[in-house]
């Protein structure tokens, strides 16, 4: 990947250095911006890993990251520069309280094992021709990924469309017999409805529905709801 679509992917990842952020990305992009940081010798760009890690799980992006590290032969540099760097991450985001990406945590343990002195070392060296600041990266992470606050998460949109639907099926089935209410659903979903469906639906669920969309039936069923 060269340098200049590189720090384009960054912008679409929350990382912006000098591109704005772009059209949504893929996961299999997500690797190859990983992959390609990873190898990289510029420390501005490789410190922006933790934030495409926590980008990503806000965003509810699926990151293979057995897919990531099997690019990789398991001794290579690259290979350790890659764990080095997901473990780091895996610790950032925990301090900051941030979502990880999936996998991210079931891997831990393990990367623990293999790097032992990682944590307690100021410096996180990537073979000879590279060594971070954790300073640094816990720096570059509280300041890119505090935009994230100002956004409803994907776990949170998920959550806010569950309970949406749930006291959406409750009303429901408090106004209409479960007939009506399958009825209501296929239509609200666009489904087609049979002859007699649609006879039924139009003599007696629409005339349901109607008065319920009367304003003046609205605000007393409001003013009496509070007492």
């Amino acid at each position: 990947m060269k340098k200049e679509d590189l720090i384009a992917a960054l912008g679409s990842l929350g990382y912006p250095l000098v591109a704005p952020e772009g059209p949504k990305i893929t996961g299999q992009r997500v690797i190859e911006v990983l992959s390609a940081l990873s190898a990289s010798n510029d420390p501005r760009l490789v410190e922006g890993f933790p934030v495409i890690l926590a980008n990503c799980a806000h965003r509810g992006l699926k990151l293979d990251i057995h897919a990531l590290l099997s690019k990789y032969p398991l001794k290579s540099q690259n290979r350790q520069n890659i764990e080095k760097l997901l473990f780091i991450s895996f610790q950032l985001l925990n301090e900051e309280r941030l979502e990880q990406p999936g996998g991210l945590d079931s891997m831990a343990e393990s990367l623990k094992a293999k790097y032992p002195d990682l944590l307690s070392d100021e410096r996180v060296r990537l073979g000879r021709r590279l060594s971070l600041s954790r300073t640094r990266l816990r720096n570059t992470l509280r300041r890119y990924a505090g935009n994230l606050e100002n956004f409803e998460s994907a776990r949170e949109r998920e959550k806010h469309r569950q309970q949406q639907s749930f006291e959406l099926h409750k009303h429901l089935s408090t106004l209409f017999s479960p007939k009506q209410k399958e009825l209501v659903l296929k239509k609200l979903g666009g489904e087609s409805l049979t002859k007699t469906e649609q006879e039924y639906y139009s003599r007696v669920v629409k005339k349901k529905l109607d008065a319920l969309s009367n304003r003046e039936l609205r605000r007393i069923a409001t003013a009496l709801s509070k007492k």
